[in-house]
C-alpha cells in the first residue's frame, strides 16, 4: 500500500508540475493588443505587409520609450519603461522569426527588409538613451541585442533575397513557397 500511495503522489506531482508553467505563461502580459493580434492574423498571407506591421508595432514601442525618456513626470515611469522594453524585445524577436520564415519560403520581402534596415539602425541609440533607474542593465542589453540582431538579420536576408530573386526572376513579388 505505501508503494501505491507513493506512485500516486508522484503521478499527481508530475501532472501539476507540467501545468504550472502553462498557467504561469497564460498569466503573462502579451506584447500585442487584441487589435494588433487581429491585424497580424489578417496579414498572414501577405508577407511584406506582415513584416511592416511588426515593424510598425516595434516602432510604436520605441516611440513610447522616447516619450517616457523625455517626460520625467510620468507616474510609474520606470515600470512603464520596463514594460515597453519587454514588449520591444518580444516584438523584435517575433518580427525576426517572421522574416526568417518568409525567407525560407522564398517570399519576396525585400521592400519590408529595407524598412527594417532603416528603422532598426536607430533603435540602439534610443535604447542607450534610457534613464538609469530601476531598469536592469540586462533588460536594456537584451533589447539592444535584439535591435542589433534585427538589423543584421535584415541586412543578411536582403542580400540573400537579391541573389535569390536575380536567379529566379519569375518568383519576384510573390508570397513564397518557391523552389529551394
Amino acid at each position: 500500500m505505501p508503494r501505491r500511495t507513493t506512485c500516486f503522489l508522484a503521478l499527481i506531482a508530475l501532472l501539476f508540475s507540467g501545468m504550472i508553467p502553462r498557467l504561469w505563461a497564460q498569466d503573462q502580459q502579451d506584447a500585442l493588443s487584441p487589435d494588433e493580434v487581429q491585424q497580424i492574423r489578417d496579414s498572414n498571407i501577405h508577407p511584406d505587409a506582415r513584416i511592416k506591421l511588426f515593424l510598425k508595432f516595434v516602432q510604436e514601442r520605441i516611440d513610447a520609450l522616447k516619450e517616457l525618456t523625455a517626460n520625467a513626470d510620468v507616474s510609474h515611469r520606470m515600470a512603464q519603461i520596463s514594460d515597453q522594453l519587454q514588449e520591444f524585445t518580444s516584438l523584435c524577436d517575433e518580427m525576426q522569426d517572421n522574416m526568417d520564415t518568409y525567407d525560407s519560403n522564398h517570399a519576396d520581402i525585400r521592400k519590408s527588409l529595407k524598412d527594417v534596415l532603416k528603422a532598426s539602425a536607430e533603435w540602439p541609440v534610443v535604447l542607450h538613451a534610457l534613464p538609469n533607474g530601476s531598469n536592469s542593465n540586462y533588460a536594456v542589453d537584451t533589447a539592444v541585442d535584439s535591435a542589433q540582431s534585427a538589423y543584421q538579420d535584415a541586412q543578411q536576408l536582403s542580400t540573400e533575397q537579391e541573389i535569390y530573386f536575380k536567379a529566379h526572376p519569375k518568383l519576384r513579388h510573390k508570397n513564397g513557397s518557391g523552389p529551394d
